[in-house]
């Protein structure tokens, strides 16, 4: 049996966070900032903005959904930060999270303005306290099931 040579060092470079092209990152923020100046500049009352309104809200809803469904099971069995990136990130911008809290956000504001509702405020209020939690329960949740 011949001796074996000795090894050559090996360098393991930790993998890079893949790049979201530029034409997916920019169709998406000029949609979305569409969207958005539509609902602060609408004027238009009735039954179909509220209906516009509302379904924006659902696909903004079901982004973000996506999002946190995916970056919970790229993590699982690992902690994620409250206020940070999660370990497990492979992407530098999260697209469906990118656009679904700001859909999510335009479709509330299109609907509550165009229902001409006299107390707007008590939703606006209502609406930041869900979508913070919606920022907030997932992680916690996660983090309390790694943790047993």
């Amino acid at each position: 049996m011949d001796p074996l040579e000795p090894m050559r060092p090996v360098s393991i470079q930790a993998p890079a966070k893949t790049s979201t092209p530029m034409w997916k990152s920019a169709a998406v923020m000029l949609g979305t900032m569409c969207v958005f100046a539509y609902a602060l500049l609408s004027t238009r009352t009735g039954t179909g903005p509220v209906a516009a309104g509302v379904a924006v809200g659902i696909v903004g809803v079901g982004l973000y959904a996506m999002s946190v469904v995916r970056t919970l099971r790229e993590n699982s069995g690992k902690r994620i930060p409250l206020w940070g990136d999660a370990p497990v990130s492979p992407r530098e911008m999260d697209l469906l999270a990118g656009a679904g809290m700001p859909l999510l956000a335009a479709g509330v504001l299109t609907a509550i303005r165009a229902s001409g509702l006299t107390w707007p405020y008590l939703f606006f209020g209502l609406f930041a306290t869900v979508m913070v939690l919606a920022l907030i329960l997932p992680v916690l949740i996660h983090n309390s099931r790694v943790k047993r």
